[in-house]
């Protein structure tokens, strides 16, 4: 942990910040809401797509991209189905029975709540979908919807929302390899003191970068980044030593 400790405490607030408008689920984000402009829908499109974004048939980016493409041409709620049944087959039954769940409990997260209320305290969008969905209120669909939403609510206020940092880290197989333990996330998050949504940017995004992304940053934030990516390529390599 030291040493990727090291490396996080020299991310300021606008290095993350440029980090995460470079992550390609923001950009697809940014290119949805460019065609919708009306906040609310918007939001509404994007949580429910972050609640289904399990058990993928393609790379999230990808993934991402067709939905952006998808509702830039028919945004409207109703068309979930058909765009699960083209692009989220695996499963799909299970997946059908649950958006519709998902649904009503994003319809009444945002009749109970306004996008101020949400923007001012995003905890209540992770506690009332996890209670409503009968989730762990840091399970993985449930944070990765709080992430995604700080996005949109950011592409769509030029803001993020507050209270961020009482909020868990999406571990999914990339940061799982780097450590599984939900207590090592919290703990770095801490003493780096970079909220743990925030830190999946970090650690995620710079593995999926390609080499003109980079060119086209910053040179003392790429020289941090190329000392994360070194980090992680180790952490990765010694635990495919170990089981072998």
């Amino acid at each position: 942990m030291e040493n990727l400790l090291k490396v996080l405490k020299e991310f300021s607030k606008e290095d993350i910040e440029k980090l995460e408008s470079f992550d390609r689920q923001y950009r697809a984000l940014m290119k949805l809401y460019k065609k919708i402009k009306n906040p609310r829908l918007f939001l509404k499109l994007v949580v429910i797509n972050a609640l289904m974004s399990y058990q993928l048939q393609m790379k999230g980016e990808k993934y991402w991209k067709t939905f952006s493409e998808f509702f830039s041409e028919n945004p409207e709620i109703e068309r979930f189905e058909e765009f699960i049944k083209t692009n989220n087959k695996r499963f799909l039954n299970a997946k059908l029975k649950r958006l519709h769940k998902v649904i009503k409990c994003v319809e009444k997260l945002f009749s109970n709540y306004s996008l101020t209320d949400l923007g001012k305290d995003l905890t209540i969008l992770v506690k009332e979908l996890s209670k409503c969905l009968n989730q762990k209120i840091d399970s993985k669909t449930v944070v990765f919807a709080a992430k995604m939403f700080m996005y949109g609510y950011r592409i769509a206020f030029g803001r993020n929302p507050e209270k961020l940092e009482e909020i868990a880290i999406p571990i999914d197989s990339r940061l799982s390899k780097i450590n599984s333990n939900k207590n090592f996330w919290k703990k770095l998050s801490e003493k780096s003191g970079i909220p743990q949504i925030r830190l999946d940017a970090v650690l995620w995004i710079p593995m999926g970068l390609e080499e003109s992304s980079l060119k086209e940053l910053p040179k003392e934030l790429k020289l941090k980044l190329r000392r994360i990516i070194e980090l992680v390529k180790k952490k990765n390599s010694s635990c495919n030593s170990l089981r072998k």
